[in-house]
């Protein structure tokens, strides 16, 4: 089953000897990704660098049908495996890849041999005739041989207990199926389904071997007069070629039905006789595990067959589809793994670029889990823990910046924790309601489910579930690098209390200013007497003022953790604060040039100066003196420009304090073009859907915002002046009246329209 172009990631835990923060749960563990440092070279010479070529494009794979033969104490394999396919344009021949450490002994379709080529670990299978777009077709690859020792070893023979057993098993991570097996190993194209059959001694010594695979055990059959065990496995999902893998050893099985919402779901445990009661209890955790994810993100999406863990010799885990291989039972491995069902297996990072979306979300899952069962004081002990992890750098973005180094894309600090914490700060900034529901809309998608997805994907459905643009967030917290430090001060007067907001930017080089909302509990000296206050923060040295209902005391900064920040200050200031501007902009309303500003605090304010000029000579002039005071709705300020319209017209806005101090605004372009810039909304009043037309040309954005009674944004979305006209779906709006502005990303103009939800 063929996707996107993409690229697949997996989740190895390796934690040898972790260093873990303070406080935390072995989750919070620091070396989880260094043991891939070695496998740079090889990454970026081999199969990656083949795969761009895009050499795999010409079929889409369906299924395979694979015939291995093993003996856990001998590392080496034989096999026979059937790959059938779609040619998607006219073809010659097909390749696929297998190790040339792995011998080719023959090619066959429909039961005919074919010529082919085995070089630079590719497999050139050539037809005897073009085989047209269309055509369904099938080939057969006998071969065997020692696969490679690289960096991760995908194809391991070790042992376990005391005498030692022998244990064979694969983890393919994350192009390490071709060193074992010959597949599509590009990560674009999920076959629909496998058959996985597995011979092997039936024993060593009197210890009974099992082999375990992904998805229902088919069969367990004696062959050669029981000397050998042939097992049949059955995985009816799309699955990438990496998640394909199997162990085995003297296992000690069980099997055991778990409710789960509406379902009965088989969990099937394969463990070393000396760990059965740990993975049994493990086994318990997972399904309680399962059930909290089911109610959160949608059913467990392998439900019909079954979900397993197969104990292996790491000490970490892989979440192979259906079956994850655990090197032990720590819950927080356990729920990491788990989550991965869902945000790696069911839905797959489309490039290393987006390989959070794996173990982003799989990190983020396995907090949620860990914060609904633990006191909430040790859940905000590891929120802070892995907030100061993530900001113990100055930069580095989640977005992976080197595609061809491992060390980068396997990054503890941004693929995992970062990107689980970007995830937080989401939730905060939508809401609960919103954000699952985008992340389940995402999850159930029918173009990404059980397919392949990037960055772009989830945003999209983030953005219509939350009528929100956010270009913004994702540019400063995705692509960008590094986190903002707030020094905020503030002064109480009365029930009255007036912050000042300011921030540094750790790496101004990639975001000089971060946007977020900004959370602050306030509380006074009597009991009850605590509010949280909420500011969205879109510019530096912003200042707000809060009516609380009480005198205020003390002020706490993200007391609940939500945000990436780090070196804060919260200071009392003995004066009042000076006026600053909550917001200062200008706009163009029935072609009249218009300045509007909303002041924070009014205390000690002598006048407005509004002022007209020339920014690049510093040439300014008062065009008009405003007294405080006089605002026409809650500090809200609204001055008509009466000189003639000008699209170079430069203005500013100056307070003077009764101190002496002056604040000035940032330089505005308030100025209108000749002639009338119509905006129009239609129809209107409405019930549903708008029509806007707007005479705007140029390639400028266009922000369009949809503002109710209360000043409250209830829609935005960006746009270019081609796509108008524009239609906006506000059917989610209740009955009411709007304003509906736009304004250019250059010139500052704004036009503004009242509308009517019916």
């Amino acid at each position: 089953m063929k996707h996107r172009a993409a690229v697949f990631f997996f989740y190895w835990l390796l934690f040898l000897s972790p260093v873990c923060l303070p406080g935390q749960d072995f989750f919070v563990c620091r070396q989880l990704h260094d043991s891939r440092s070695g496998e740079a070279g090889w990454f970026g010479s081999g199969l990656f660098a083949q795969r761009q070529a895009g050499y795999g494009d010409n079929f889409d794979v369906h299924y395979y049908r694979a015939y291995w033969q093993v003996d856990p104490s001998v590392r080496q394999i034989s096999g026979r495996v059937g790959v059938y396919f779609t040619i998607v344009s006219d073809s010659e021949s097909i390749i696929l890849d297998l190790h040339d450490n792995l011998g080719v002994t023959a090619v066959s379709s429909n039961g005919q041999p074919l010529t082919f080529v085995h070089s630079n670990h590719r497999l050139e299978v050539t037809f005897p005739a073009t085989r047209p777009a269309g055509t369904k077709d099938s080939v057969y690859v006998t071969y065997g041989g020692v696969p490679p020792v690289s960096d991760f070893n995908a194809f391991q023979q070790s042992s376990h207990g005391s005498p030692p057993v022998p244990i064979l098993f694969t983890l393919s991570e994350p192009f390490g199926s071709r060193d074992w097996w010959p597949c599509k190993n590009g990560l674009d194209d999920k076959a629909d389904s496998v058959d996985i059959f597995i011979r092997h001694p039936a024993a060593y010594g009197a210890h009974v071997y099992r082999a375990a695979s992904n998805g229902i055990r088919q069969s367990e059959t004696a062959v050669e007069g029981g000397a050998a065990t042939l097992t049949h496995w059955k995985h009816g999902f799309p699955i990438a070629s990496y998640l394909v893998a199997f162990a085995i050893t003297n296992y000690t099985v069980f099997d055991q039905l778990y409710p789960v919402g509406d379902d009965q779901v088989l969990m099937e445990t394969y463990c070393f006789p000396q760990s059965s009661s740990e993975f049994e209890a493990g086994a318990s955790s997972a399904m309680d595990m399962m059930n909290f994810f089911s109610q959160k993100f949608g059913k467990y999406p392998f439900a019909k067959e079954k979900y397993g863990h197969t104990q292996f010799t790491w000490g970490g885990g892989m979440e192979h589809q259906t079956n994850s291989f655990m090197g032990n039972m720590n819950r927080t491995l356990v729920a990491h793994e788990l989550a991965h069902q869902w945000f790696g297996n069911k839905i797959t990072c489309g490039s290393w670029e987006d390989v959070w979306l794996n173990e982003g979300f799989a990190s983020y899952l396995t907090s949620l889990y860990l914060e609904s069962k633990d006191p909430w004081a040790t859940s905000l002990t590891n929120r802070r823990s892995e907030i100061n992890l993530v900001t113990s750098q100055p930069g580095g973005s989640v977005k992976v910046d080197d595609i061809t180094n491992t060390g980068r894309i396997f990054n503890s600090r941004l693929s995992y924790y970062k990107g689980a914490r970007l995830l937080f700060m989401l939730q905060w900034i939508l809401g609960d309601d919103v954000f699952f529901e985008a992340v389940n809309q995402y999850l159930n998608d029918p173009a990404l489910s059980y397919g392949y997805a990037v960055t772009a994907d989830l945003k999209r459905h983030l953005e219509e579930a939350g009528h929100t643009d956010l270009d913004y967030f994702f540019e400063q917290w995705f692509e960008g690098e590094g986190y903002p430090s707030y020094q905020i001060s503030w002064y109480a007067s009365g029930n009255d209390v007036s912050f000042n907001i300011r921030q540094t930017a750790s790496q101004p080089s990639s975001v000089s200013f971060f946007r977020l909302p900004l959370p602050l509990l306030v509380s006074g000296a009597n009991p009850g007497e605590q509010k949280l206050v909420v500011f969205d923060n879109t510019y530096n040295g912003q200042s707000f003022i809060e009516n609380v209902g009480f005198e205020v005391v003390s002020v706490d900064f993200d007391p609940d953790a939500w945000l990436v920040t780090r070196n804060n200050t919260v200071v009392k200031a003995n004066d009042p604060l000076p006026v600053r501007f909550e917001h200062v902009k200008s706009g163009c309303e029935e072609g009249i040039p218009t300045i509007e500003w909303k002041a924070a605090d009014e205390h000690s304010v002598a006048y407005y100066s509004i002022q007209s000029g020339n920014p690049a000579g510093n040439d300014w002039r008062e065009i008009a003196r405003i007294l405080p005071d006089t605002a026409y709705q809650d500090r809200i300020y609204r001055y008509v420009v009466s000189l003639p319209c000008n699209a170079r017209a430069y203005y500013r806005l100056v307070e003077f304090d009764l101190s002496g101090a002056v604040t000035i605004s940032p330089v505005m372009n308030a100025g209108c073009p000749a002639g009338r810039q119509e905006l129009i909304a239609a129809p209107n009043p409405f019930s549903g859907k708008l029509t806007i037309s707007l005479d705007a040309h140029g390639e400028d954005t266009v922000l369009l915002t949809v503002t109710d009674q209360t000043g409250r944004i209830r829609f935005s979305k960006a746009f270019l002046p081609s796509e108008i006209p524009l239609e906006i779906d506000l059917s989610f709006l209740p009955a009411g009246v709007y304003h509906l502005a736009t304004g250019s990303g250059s010139t500052g103009q704004k036009n503004v329209r009242t509308i009517i939800r019916q």
